[in-house]
């Protein structure tokens, strides 16, 4: 497991892929989440608004355990202790009872 944590200050501002330049996050749309092949997840603090298979089996319980049990959840903590081998989480404030969004980037390992 190996995660970067980038915290991004507007929450207001789309949120772009680093490895493909895509809006995974683009306040333009009316689907404002717009995933692309790097997108591991999306979340809030409440719980997820995305999450791709491939993260979500590297996970210590499913969503469906998770969200089962969301008076126990702490997003962040699930995320990472997650077993996904190199990974960027944005974190976004949203500005409301100190909640967060979280958008999970898969990056290729450096040689």
């Amino acid at each position: 497991m190996s995660y970067q944590l980038i915290q991004q200050p507007d929450a207001d501002a789309n949120v772009i892929c680093p490895c493909c330049q895509q809006a995974v996050i683009d306040w333009s749309q009316e689907q404002y989440i717009q995933p692309c092949e790097h997108t591991l997840f999306v979340a809030l603090d409440l719980g997820f608004e995305y999450i791709a298979d491939v993260f979500e089996v590297t996970m210590a319980r499913s969503v469906d355990e998770i969200h089962a049990h969301d008076d126990q959840l702490n997003m962040f903590q699930e995320l990472t202790t997650a077993s996904f081998p190199h990974y960027l989480i944005i974190r976004t404030d949203l500005g409301v009872q100190d909640l967060s969004r979280y958008i999970g980037i898969a990056v290729p390992e450096s040689n």
